[in-house]
């Protein structure tokens, strides 16, 4: 009986309205109990003395009515005031039912006491009945289990009004007053000795809270409504007033009575409230399983979120139960029979459990959809992170791709680049040395023939030798040029083992003449696996690719940063993956101080992974011992059969790029 919400309330004016709302129930509850309590000591205070077995009371059509009687006497032949009883005292001993005090204050126990009935108002009967004393015992049973069951009520509606999150878990609190002021103020409700008129208690608030349940029973279940439930609510006139309005047509009926008449027609106050209590049990009974029909679907309506169903149909489910039981047992067999279906003792324990049963059915309701609502948000979350997860899987597929098509486009540029500097500048410096030691060897020959030009000719030589140098050391430079960008027309021509004997003799050794650094001799076995045309496919190229470039870079680095001794490279294939180990013996470096993006391998770790591979680096810094530079490159051996079926990205997309 609790708005479904996962969320906290955070306004502002909701809460100063719940803050009202509780003292306001709180002034109420405090009243009722003061009212209840003077009621209780007014029956309580005749413990003791001796009545006649049973308690009556005097309505305000001044006529002597049963009451109850407690169960462990005998029961009494009056039944009593319902709409089909109208049964009542006329006499006792004789005389006239107003002396029914004093025939009490002057019989001791056990005295027989001749009572006149008249029923319906047929003919008058007289019924015999001993006196009796009363216990504390009796007051309990028929008086004291009805407080309690009275502060249960006004309990639980705090508990339920103190932590509502919304407007609708306010009215669930506070419509637990009408069964609470049914059981506090019952104590207004009979005599035992003394004879005590009906006060303006009985006549305003007591009788009336008959019809302020059945009120209350219709608000509750317009509250519980599919559409009411759907979102928070504020308080609405159609919702929260219209239950009500019928109650204003009885107040005034009630004031005008006493006002002209000085008191209020019991028995037909009575029946008004009564009716309304069935009349609103009744409605709420059909409002609510037409409710639990709809969020079913079998009756058409307004379609109900799929978070809703399982929660409001318990939610339902417990609200009908509950007026079901509380109209078959209680409101309904009243206006028939003036007592309930079950004894009172018992209709009592079950009205005391009943609100703390509700209680700590709302609470689990409350857990369960609290749950509910975590298992629900993370399930949303789930989806997120799936949903995110599955555009970074997206945005790195493509980033690979990307990746994939720059490698590409790079190495094709790194090889035309190479080439050219092979076919243009390098051939043409190559040429010009060719040409320059042609005429320098001719000059040399003219000036032995000639001696009298050899004054002419020396310096002409001279600078034909300066010249040539020049272009000798711009070959160079080209060449190492070429390295940098890790000769890939070289690596085209000769194929990746060869290229990389030709690196590690000639090439670096001839770009490095001054450097100490000894390169053993290269364990290359493990390449005799890769055939030209292998190497030619996609795979194959991508495989040569990050081997070639990786060494190239590697020994670079080696020559121009480690100050090593000596470094070897070594290759090894198992089970299918080939193994490339380049070691040296140089100062070694701090990994984590030097940015991956900042180094020369960055590229070559990008073009390894591009080939399935892994690429590890480990050094160890002077002056630790075993200090140096260990760099392992791990790469699938690429598969002759697969490779076969892959194709090269064409030459004019590369461009494109």
């Amino acid at each position: 009986m609790v708005y479904i919400s996962s969320e906290r309330t955070t306004d502002t004016g909701w809460r100063q309205l719940r803050l009202r709302l509780i003292l306001l129930y709180l002034v109420v509850a405090l009243t009722l109990l003061i009212i209840s309590g003077m009621g209780h000591a007014r029956i309580l205070r005749q413990v003791g003395q001796t009545f006649g077995g049973f308690f009556w009371a005097i309505d305000t059509d001044r006529q002597v009515v049963v009451v109850s009687t407690p169960p462990e006497l005998p029961s009494f032949a009056v039944s009593p005031g319902s709409i089909f009883s109208l049964g009542h005292i006329v006499g006792v001993n004789g005389k006239s039912a107003s002396t029914l005090s004093d025939v009490y204050q002057h019989a001791n126990p056990g005295d027989p006491i001749i009572y006149t009935i008249q029923q319906n108002n047929d003919k008058s009967t007289t019924i015999t009945r001993s006196a009796a004393t009363l216990t504390l015992n009796m007051w309990f049973e028929n008086y004291g289990l009805t407080l309690i069951a009275g502060i249960s009520w006004l309990l639980v509606g705090f508990i339920l009004l103190a932590r509502a999150r919304d407007w609708t878990g306010a009215v669930e609190g506070m419509t637990l007053l009408p069964p609470a002021m049914l059981f506090l103020l019952y104590s207004h409700w009979g005599n035992v000795q003394q004879a005590y008129p009906a006060d303006l208690i009985f006549q305003f608030l007591w009788i009336p809270a008959f019809a302020l349940l059945g009120a209350a029973f219709i608000h509750l279940s317009l509250t519980y409504m599919p559409g009411a439930m759907r979102k928070p609510r504020s308080p609405r006139l159609a919702v929260d007033a219209l239950p009500y309005l019928p109650l204003i047509a009885l107040l005034a009926f009630d004031i005008f009575s006493y006002l002209f008449k000085g008191s209020v027609p019991s028995r037909l106050q009575f029946i008004f409230s009564l009716s309304y209590a069935v009349l609103g049990g009744l409605l709420s009974i059909v409002i609510g399983i037409t409710s639990l029909l709809r969020i079913s679907g079998l009756l058409p309506g307004a379609s109900v979120p799929a978070n809703l169903h399982r929660r409001l149909g318990d939610l339902l489910t417990l609200w009908i139960g509950g007026v079901g039981l509380g109209f078959c047992l209680g409101i309904l067999p009243i206006l028939l029979t003036g007592k309930p279906l079950l004894p009172l003792q018992i209709f009592y324990v079950l009205a005391t459990a009943y609100p703390l049963i509700l209680l700590y059915a709302l609470r689990s309701l409350r857990m369960i959809d609290r749950l509910q609502n975590t298992i629900e948000q993370r399930e949303h979350a789930l989806l997120e992170q799936q949903k995110l997860a599955e555009e970074l899987r997206q945005a790195n597929n493509e980033l690979q791709r990307a990746t994939s098509l720059l490698l590409h486009a790079d190495a094709h540029l790194r090889t035309v680049l190479s080439q050219r500097i092979h076919d243009q500048p390098k051939q043409q410096a190559l040429r010009i040395r060719s040409l320059l030691g042609h005429w320098q060897h001719k000059l040399k020959v003219e000036a032995e023939h000639n001696p009298s030009i050899k004054h002419f000719v020396q310096p002409i030589s001279e600078a034909l030798g300066k010249v040539r140098k020049i272009s000798e050391e711009l070959e160079g430079d080209l060449r190492g040029l070429q390295l940098l960008v890790e000769d890939a027309y070289q690596r085209r021509s000769l194929g990746l083992k060869l290229h990389l004997v030709k690196l590690i003799r000639e090439d670096l050794p001839a770009l490095h003449p001054e450097s100490p650094l000894k390169v053993q001799q290269p364990d290359l076995w493990a390449l005799d696996a890769l055939s030209p045309d292998l190497e030619q496919t996609e795979a194959g190229e991508k495989f040569a690719e990050a081997i070639s470039y990786t060494v190239t870079q590697a020994l670079l680095n080696v020559y121009n940063h480690a100050g090593a001794s000596f470094a070897t490279v070594r290759t090894v294939r198992i089970n299918g993956y080939l193994e490339v180990y380049i070691t040296d013996d140089g100062r070694g470096f701090d990994k984590s101080a030097i940015s991956p993006e900042k180094t020369s391998l960055f590229k070559a770790q990008l073009k390894v992974r591009e080939a399935g591979g892994t690429l590890t680096i480990s050094s160890v810094p002077r002056p630790q011992p075993q200090h140096g530079t260990t760099i392992i490159l791990r790469l699938p051996f690429p598969d002759s059969k697969r490779a076969q079926t892959t194709r090269p990205l064409p030459d004019s997309l590369v461009r494109e790029l």
